[in-house]
């Protein structure tokens, strides 16, 4: 009976091969790593129309690259995801919860929990689930637990609140924010932050909880603007995508239309054809750290500009620890193609 099934499991492994994300795991693979994804998912067109960004509620498109980085996560092989939490941004917070549920059930990952957190910066320090889940996840599981954070930063700012040995637990905290304008060698475009009046829109929405993250934080690594324009979705990616026929590619390529509408022609007007793909590239690269150059060490601070609300700039106190950052990718072609295919 045993040698009867071993027999059938060995036919049915030759007739019916593993997809390419499963056949890559095996009992010698390197455990998956662990992800929490802090985001603004803005990929709902027709309920971002209604709802608009937060806080300008006129403003009826948004950047859509919050649904890019969950695919992203969603399909490497080697990630768990172990949840979504979400804030406002790129749109309220339910448009982000909505979002996040309807691309994990075009995934086929209907499983993993997506959490409400901070609808507002008002509840900067209150119990949301969404902070409660990241602090419960990694006091469960310490030296373990990676939080790639490319949003406001109330709900990680609100889990360290209440929890505030999450530095030495976790095992990394990627923040994908802040804009050091033009300090590091260039500007980012930074369009969606400017159209609502800020330079950088995640640290403007809540400086409350960015402030705190950067003097209780420990040592997390940054992401700023300036990185994450460098790599970018094309129109021809788009048209690909349309073809593929699947109902993920589908949506997807729906899903990106306004944006390549509006800030997309924006780009092309100044050169730089194509969508930024923004909080992808946080997340790619925590990953996958060979996709950019070397991070720089640097101690970062905030400062307040008469126009544009705050960026960040390099701190002279000793006092202030130094993080590291990550300036510029690598590797961009090599991250644009895996994102390609994670989207069909």
């Amino acid at each position: 009976m045993r040698l009867a099934a071993l027999v059938i499991l060995i036919l049915c492994s030759i007739s019916f091969p593993l997809p390419p994300a499963l056949a890559q795991v095996g009992p010698d693979s390197p455990a998956p790593r662990l992800l929490i994804i802090d985001d603004d998912v803005g990929m709902l067109k027709a309920e971002v129309k209604k709802a608009g960004t937060y806080p300008a509620s006129w403003l009826p498109v948004t950047d859509p690259d919050g649904g890019l980085e969950l695919l992203y996560a969603l399909r490497d092989p080697g990630v768990e995801v172990l949840g979504i939490t979400c804030t406002m941004g790129c749109s309220t917070t339910e448009v982000c919860r909505h979002a996040a549920r309807r691309i994990l059930e075009l995934a086929g990952r209907s499983e993993v929990p997506v959490l409400r957190g901070a609808a507002s910066p008002k509840e900067l320090g209150q119990p949301t689930e969404a902070a409660r889940f990241i602090v419960d996840a990694v006091m469960s599981r310490p030296g373990q637990v990676e939080i790639v954070a490319t949003a406001p930063l109330t709900n990680i700012a609100t889990a360290l609140m209440l929890e505030p040995r999450l530095p030495r637990n976790w095992k990394a905290l990627h923040l994908g924010t802040g804009e050091f304008l033009g300090a590091l060698g260039e500007r980012s475009d930074a369009y969606l932050g400017r159209f609502v009046g800020y330079q950088d829109l995640n640290i403007n929405v809540d400086p409350e909880a960015a402030r705190y993250l950067l003097a209780h934080g420990g040592d997390f690594i940054l992401y700023p603007n300036e990185v994450m324009d460098d790599a970018r979705f094309a129109r021809a990616d788009r048209k690909l995508l349309k073809n593929a026929g699947t109902p993920l590619a589908t949506f997807v390529a729906d899903e990106l239309g306004p944006a390549f509408h509006t800030l997309g022609i924006v780009n092309a007007l100044r050169g730089e054809p194509g969508l930024f793909l923004h909080g992808v590239i946080p997340l790619a690269v925590a990953i996958e750290p060979d996709l950019a150059e070397p991070p720089i060490e640097m101690r970062v601070t905030m400062e307040r500009r008469r126009f544009g609300g705050y960026i960040f700039a390099e701190s002279e106190d000793p006092a202030v620890p130094s993080r590291k950052l990550y300036v510029r990718l690598h590797d961009p072609a090599t991250l644009e193609k895996r994102l390609r295919e994670r989207c069909r």
